[in-house]
């Protein structure tokens, strides 16, 4: 492991209203990784306007009630630093990275971001216009297709995660100016988030940096929490969408997740990896990927996020392996279901959990991604000496139940977008 990795670093907490603080200072850097996690993603948009979270996110660092875009990106280009937002199913990320001697204005310049944002008309017009420019371009990519479609069936209308975070062309082109606002108002100065800096900083520096930054963030009541209820895929659901002069097929066999905060779901992390995560140490990649050749690409991925989060397999493929592809890998998953995979299968799945969380904390950015999912979910401050632990404990016969719970394979959604078949 590298210096970065085996050296030790106490992780250091402090609010600032509705902000929570966290930083890990990591000995022998110079710079600072900043992420800035606002509880206002898909999840937190009003039922049937998807797509208001990403237009609001993006509009934050196109101008401020001080600060024209320009000006604002000026600025951050005078430290030399780089910015950039993110939006998930449950969060909007602000992730950046400063000298950490400059980590105090780049601070500011992302409060005055978050907390005054101009929402400029002539700006919004320009996010909207990009944004209908990302939806066409996906309409005619079979990985935007097929995750389109795939939403499409696993979710009811109006689900938080039936539409992509790029939202719905419709409500990315009616929503207004007040719209926005409200949003920003409601969802990230009345919910907040989380800040983690990891790098090259004093803690107590750092800590009075993001006080004299974020320091005014407005009172105001919290907002409920929005109410999604459970749902199910009660039978298979299944849709060809074909996409014209393509000549690759891009496939998607999904089930619907477990919350973050479930506890089982680092068993459900362990059993992902088993089934389908890699084609390394996964039966389905191996045998559909490295033994037959049936896909270009498969992996798997389960949603560590709020609610039933999409736990897919996605496959691109030759439109005449298709369905052997698809067979192929329902039929590893039937091997896990029943157990008849070898202990050997579930070490190795855990040697790769564990491998990618030393990688992880080889890096300041890594380091930061793993106390964010920690500071979100509540999941301890001992967590990291805890997680190696956890994945290793998981059992054979957990696995097994993970699977039967959420992993049926008489019922799930597949979306086939590409040439006709």
């Amino acid at each position: 492991m590298s210096a970065v990795a085996a050296a030790p670093f106490a992780v250091q907490r402090a609010r600032v209203g509705r902000l929570r603080v966290a930083v890990a200072p990591i000995a022998g850097l110079r710079s600072v990784v900043a992420l800035l996690a606002l509880e206002a993603g898909q999840w937190s948009e009003p039922p049937g306007r998807a797509g208001v979270a990403r237009l609001v996110a993006q509009a934050l660092a196109r101008g401020t009630a001080t600060r024209s875009a320009e000006e604002w990106a000026s600025a951050l280009d005078d430290l030399g630093a780089v910015a950039r937002v993110d939006v998930g199913s449950h969060i909007a990320v602000l992730s950046g990275q400063a000298l950490a001697a400059d980590l105090a204005p780049y601070l500011r310049l992302v409060a005055d971001a978050v907390l005054r944002p101009a929402f400029d008309p002539a700006q919004i017009e320009l996010v909207r216009a990009e944004t209908i420019a990302a939806l066409d371009e996906e309409s005619k990519n079979t990985r935007g297709v097929a995750d389109r479609v795939w939403r499409e069936l696993a979710y009811p209308p109006l689900h938080p995660f039936r539409s992509r975070p790029l939202g719905d062309a419709d409500v990315v082109r009616s929503a207004t100016a007040a719209e926005l606002v409200a949003f920003h108002r409601r969802e990230i100065l009345g919910r907040g988030g989380v800040l983690v800096l990891a790098g090259g900083v004093d803690a107590a520096a750092a800590l009075d940096a993001a006080h004299v930054a974020f320091g005014d963030w407005p009172a105001a009541p919290e907002p409920d929490e929005r109410a999604v209820p459970e749902t199910t895929i009660a039978a298979t659901q299944r849709r060809v969408e074909v996409v014209p002069d393509k000549t690759q097929s891009d496939v998607i066999l999904g089930w619907l997740g477990l919350p973050r905060s479930d506890p089982r779901f680092v068993a459900a992390r362990v059993t992902n990896m088993v089934f389908a995560a890699d084609t390394f140490a996964s039966r389905a990649g191996k045998v559909v990927r490295d033994e037959l050749g049936l896909a270009y690409y498969l992996f798997s991925t389960l949603g560590a996020t709020k609610g039933q989060a999409p736990w897919t397999v996605r496959m691109g493929v030759n439109p005449r392996n298709v369905e052997r592809a698809i067979g192929t890998t329902l039929a590893e998953l039937r091997v896990v279901l029943a157990g008849g995979f070898p202990d050997e299968d579930l070490a190795l799945a855990q040697d790769k959990l564990v491998g990618e969380l030393q990688v992880a904390l080889e890096s300041p950015g890594g380091i930061a991604q793993m106390i964010l999912e920690a500071e979100l979910f509540g999941l301890g401050p001992d967590h990291f000496a805890r997680y190696p632990g956890q994945l290793r404990a998981v059992t054979k016969e957990q696995v097994v139940e993970t699977a039967r719970s959420f992993l049926p394979a008489d019922r799930y959604a597949l979306a086939i977008a590409g040439p006709a078949l």
